[in-house]
C-alpha cells in the first residue's frame, strides 16, 4: 500500500497567512481543509470552530490530514491574558489534530519577529534563529516547547517559520498593512489630503523588511517536504530591505496623491471616526461590504508606523536549507495595493 496522499489542515484560515496558503494548495491540486472562526472565503472546505470553546467532533476530512499548518492568533488585552491565550489556541490546536488526524506527520508553526523581540524596542539585528530567548519569554517560546514535546512524544516532524510583517489581500484580518495602508490612503484622499506618512521622522528612516504571502505560502509547502526543515526554526522574509521614506512615494503613486512626510499621527485618534467616511465609500465605488474594523486594525498600524529602530533578519539559514526565493519589497507593496483595487476592496 502507498503512502497516504498528502492533505493539509491550516487553523487561522481566515487570516492572511491561512486564507493565502489554502489558495496556493488549492491552486497546485493538493487537498487542503480550513479551521477557523469565522468564513474564510477562499472556496475550499472548511470548519468553523471556536477551539478556546471546545474543539469540533473528529469526522472523516480531518482523519487523513498528513499535515498541520498552525497560523492562528486570538487577541487580547494585557501581555499575560495574551500569552495565555495563544498558548491555550495552539495547543487546542494540536490536541484535535492528536485525536482525529491519525495520519498526521508534520507540523508547520507560523511566528515572527517578536521572538527576537522587535515590539519591545531596539534589539540585535540581522535577527538570527539561534539567538536568545527574550527576557520574560513570549507565547512563541511556550508555543514552540509545546510542539518539541509533543512532536517528540508522537513522532511528528514539525517547522517554525517566522515572517515579518505578512502582506497578503485577506479580508478579515486587521493585522494586514497592505489593508491599512489601502483603506488609510483611500480616507485621505476622499477628504483632498496629501498622503502624510503617519509616523515620526525616525521611523520614516530605519532599515525595515516584510514577507509577502504568497512566497510565505512556498516557504510552508517547501519546509512540509524538505527533510533539511525538519525540527529547524526559519525566518522567512522577502530577502531585501526597505526605508519608508523611499517607498512612501511609490504608495502615495498608486492612488494618484501627493506624497507627504512624517506627520507623527496617531492613526487610532485620527481614524476613529472615519467609520461612516468608509461606508460611504464602499457605496460610492461599489466596493466589498467589509466594515473597516474587520480591514484594519489602527493599534496594529501605529505599531508598525511607530518603529524607530531597524527591523532586519537573516536568512541565511533557509538558503542554505535549500529555500532560495525572493521578492522585490518595493514592487509588491504596489503589487499587492493594486489587487486590493482589482478585489474592490478598496476604490
Amino acid at each position: 500500500m502507498g503512502a497516504l496522499k498528502k492533505k493539509t489542515l491550516v487553523v487561522g484560515g481566515s487570516g492572511v497567512i491561512g486564507s493565502a496558503h489554502i489558495r496556493h494548495l488549492a491552486a497546485a491540486g493538493e487537498p487542503v481543509l480550513g479551521l477557523s472562526r469565522s468564513e474564510a472565503g477562499t472556496g475550499q472546505p472548511e470548519i468553523h470552530a471556536d477551539l478556546m470553546s471546545g474543539p469540533p467532533s473528529c469526522s472523516a476530512e480531518l482523519t487523513d490530514v498528513t499535515h498541520l499548518v498552525y497560523a492562528g492568533f486570538v487577541p487580547a488585552q494585557g501581555d499575560d491574558a495574551l500569552r495565555r491565550a495563544n498558548t491555550e489556541l495552539f495547543k487546542a490546536a494540536l490536541d484535535l489534530a492528536d485525536r482525529c488526524s491519525v495520519h498526521l506527520r508534520h507540523v508547520t508553526l507560523l511566528q515572527g519577529m517578536k521572538a527576537y523581540g522587535s515590539h519591545l524596542g531596539p534589539f540585535k539585528t540581522p535577527a538570527r534563529e539561534n539567538d536568545p530567548r527574550i527576557p520574560g519569554g513570549h507565547f512563541y517560546d511556550d508555543q514552540l516547547d509545546i510542539l518539541q514535546d509533543m512532536a517528540g512524544a508522537r513522532g511528528w516532524d514539525w517547522t517554525v517559520l517566522r515572517p515579518h510583517v505578512v502582506i497578503g489581500p485577506a479580508r478579515r484580518s486587521p493585522q494586514n498593512l497592505i489593508a491599512v495602508l489601502g483603506v488609510y490612503a483611500s480616507l485621505r484622499k476622499a477628504d483632498g489630503l496629501p498622503l502624510d506618512f503617519p509616523g515620526p521622522e525616525a521611523a520614516f528612516d530605519v532599515i525595515y523588511q516584510a514577507t509577502d504571502a504568497g512566497l510565505l505560502s512556498r516557504a510552508i509547502q517547501w519546509a512540509g517536504s524538505e527533510p533539511r526543515a525538519a525540527g529547524e526554526i526559519f525566518n522567512i522574509t522577502n530577502g531585501d530591505f526597505f526605508r519608508w521614506r523611499h517607498v512612501w512615494p511609490k504608495v502615495a503613486a498608486a492612488f494618484d496623491m501627493e506624497p507627504a512626510g512624517p506627520a507623527g499621527l496617531s492613526l487610532q485618534q485620527s481614524m476613529r471616526n472615519k467609520n461612516a467616511a468608509w461606508d460611504a465609500l464602499v457605496e460610492r465605488h461599489g466596493l466589498e461590504a467589509n466594515r473597516i474594523e474587520d480591514l484594519v486594525s489602527w493599534r496594529f498600524a501605529d505599531y508598525i508606523f511607530g518603529t524607530t529602530w531597524d527591523v532586519m533578519a537573516d536568512t541565511l539559514k533557509c538558503r542554505q536549507a535549500g529555500f532560495l526565493e525572493f521578492v522585490d519589497s518595493e514592487s509588491m507593496i504596489t503589487d499587492r495595493l493594486k489587487e486590493l483595487k482589482e478585489l474592490k476592496i478598496v476604490p
